[in-house]
């Protein structure tokens, strides 16, 4: 789509009734789905799987539940305005809570690490309130005009994007400053895991492609790292979960590269097996595998 298709789908989220809006959300997912077949079907395939090993019961989750919330997730995106309004409440349980009143009490940099995982963009929007400023890693678009209507859209919300130039020089400097960088990382290539004992799928590989690049930009910051997930619930509000924030050797108290990279594939893959319709992985599936211990690169 492009920047004049984005302008558009905002005017419409923002000034249509939300019964409206969800309609014509729910309809463009539907064309994705008959538009894309490809992708339909490795969508179908991840989430067979899924349904599988988290042993669910009853019909098995489709790859049109998944376009449909992803829909979703970009109309809230795309609906609220700078004065925060059209914006969907925020839950987190008290664990949550007290995890992110530890990581900020601390007054270290912080490296939030998380995945595409629903919606993700309103979660930052509501965090970087909650912490003042967050500056965001992205990929650039191919289009520019696009690139330009995101950024400007995570900026209105105290979210800046880091993605032109060089962006891990300038998360580096945020982070050595005391910043919080957001980034995701749950499109890596597929790895052997290391010898941890943390993944015991059959074929040997986890859900999620973890990408180790945010842990290393941490490890070379100094900053701990606070991985976070979110989910839309079904009266539509926006809830979040954290891990306990942890450090990256040689930081005292830090833990190896291997044990985090497996942290985190344990809390992405158990909130894929909970949310399996609310992670927009569009790649091939099963993915492109890479020897154990090659990072990929982003």
């Amino acid at each position: 789509m492009t920047d004049i298709g984005y302008i558009l789908a905002a005017s419409a989220a923002r000034h249509l009734p939300y019964w409206m809006s969800d309609a014509l959300a729910v309809a463009v997912a539907d064309l994705c789905i008959l538009s894309r077949p490809a992708r339909t079907r490795a969508v179908d395939r991840r989430l067979r799987r899924v349904w599988a090993e988290s042993g669910g019961v009853g019909p098995v989750p489709t790859a049109q539940e998944t376009h449909r919330a992803f829909a979703r997730a970009l109309r809230d995106f795309l609906a609220a305005d700078a004065r925060a309004r059209n914006v969907p409440p925020v839950r987190l349980d008290e664990e949550a809570r007290a995890i992110l009143r530890d990581a900020r009490a601390s007054g270290r940099s912080t490296v939030l690490v998380s995945g595409h995982f629903g919606p993700w963009e309103v979660a930052l929007q509501w965090l970087a309130r909650e912490v003042g400023s967050v500056d965001a890693l992205a990929r650039v678009h191919r289009l520019s005009a696009v690139e330009r209507f995101f950024a400007a859209r995570r900026a209105a919300f105290g979210v800046r994007t880091l993605s032109a130039g060089r962006p891990t020089s300038a998360a580096l400097a945020r982070l050595r400053a005391g910043g919080w960088i957001a980034a995701l990382a749950d499109r890596g290539v597929r790895r052997r895991p290391h010898s941890t004992g943390a993944v015991t799928h059959p074929d040997g590989f986890g859900l999620v492609r973890v990408d180790c690049a945010p842990l290393l930009l941490a490890r070379r910051a100094s900053a701990q790292v606070l991985a976070g997930v979110a989910w839309r619930a079904p009266d539509g509000a926006v809830e979040v979960r954290f891990q306990p924030a942890f450090s990256l050797e040689p930081c005292g108290g830090g833990i190896a590269l291997p044990q985090a990279e497996a942290r985190l594939q344990r809390f992405f893959d158990a909130h894929v097996r909970a949310h399996p319709t609310q992670w927009f992985d569009w790649g091939p599936w099963p993915a492109a595998h890479a020897p154990a211990g090659e990072s990929s690169e982003g």
